[in-house]
């Protein structure tokens, strides 16, 4: 099994921007002493946020570390255009080469933000416009637009990930042979069904012959502290908490999900607080290193 980590940039309340995104970065270059296969970051615009888009921190986290792959989940696709997002991820492609994921998806934020964001374009069109928007930054970072050519010309080009909870992206992942995510926190009042990846993989292997890169994320609280454990599951309203709990219990969670999604990678919003906390989840794979693969 290979793990990940996702990271939203939470700043606690006796914290600030810059002391989260120098624990981003601390957290990093854990995971990857501990063997983790992926360290992404979120693109949110809520108010508590250490970064709103994740491109700028991705070059840091990609210079304080050696192997470990990182990269966005994700992009934003109808908040920002599909030429900087093509520009920005061939050239981190390119400058930390097999280490960058560019993750899609299909969220949005509040109007009155959307709407600078956008600068002027149609935002609600561009939601509607996710699959088009996709085509065209994999049409630009693989250099299939004649008229524009992205530095490096012919350059590497970062993994594609589309990210999603239901089966409608499952058409265009196989015509356009992407990777895919499937979250399992995003819909609070119900779990997606493992069906979606059967589907997936059968059509995606009868089409392209080739086994398509799937994962799940999934969202975690990990303490023997049962006030902690009980505080964190009443304040978390925007997501669903996959596991709340002891460290010792969540290897087997995990292992369990990955039989059920039958996946080989699980990639986990860590939802400690404090860096204690975050240790505290992360540590749990401490004692079986062993088993982990860094992709190269």
């Amino acid at each position: 099994m290979n793990y990940g980590i996702l990271d939203f940039g939470s700043i606690q309340s006796n914290s600030n921007a810059i002391s989260t995104i120098h624990e981003t970065i601390e957290m990093a270059q854990l995971a990857e002493e501990l063997g983790f296969t992926r360290y992404w970051l979120s693109e949110h615009h809520e108010d508590n946020l250490a970064w709103k888009n994740p491109d700028i921190i991705l070059p840091l986290l990609a210079g304080y570390t050696q192997k470990i792959r990182v990269g966005s989940a994700g992009v934003l696709v109808g908040l920002n255009a599909p030429i900087n997002t093509a520009y920005h991820y061939k050239l981190l492609a390119n400058l930390y080469p097999s280490r960058i994921d560019l993750g899609l998806a299909k969220g949005k934020t509040e109007e009155h933000k959307s709407i600078e964001l956008a600068d002027g374009s149609d935002w609600k069109k561009n939601l509607d416009d996710y699959f088009n928007r996709v085509r065209k930054i994999k049409s630009l970072i693989n250099d299939q637009v004649p008229t524009i050519i992205l530095p490096p010309k012919q350059g590497e080009s970062p993994e594609i990930w589309v990210l999603g909870t239901s089966k409608s992206s499952i058409d265009f992942i196989i015509e356009e042979k992407t990777s895919f995510s499937l979250s399992l926190f995003h819909i609070i009042n119900e779990l997606p069904s493992p069906d979606i990846i059967k589907e997936l993989r059968e059509q995606y292997i009868l089409k392209n012959r080739v086994e398509p890169n799937i994962n799940i994320t999934l969202s975690a609280f990990c303490s023997d502290d049962e006030k902690r454990v009980a505080a964190i599951n009443e304040k978390t309203k925007h997501i669903k908490i996959n596991y709340s709990g002891s460290p010792d219990y969540f290897k087997d969670f995990l292992e369990k999900q990955a039989e059920i999604y039958q996946v080989n990678e699980i990639i986990i919003l860590n939802l400690g607080e404090t860096l204690e906390e975050k240790q505290a989840l992360m540590n749990v794979f401490k004692v079986e290193k062993h088993e982990f693969k860094i992709i190269n």
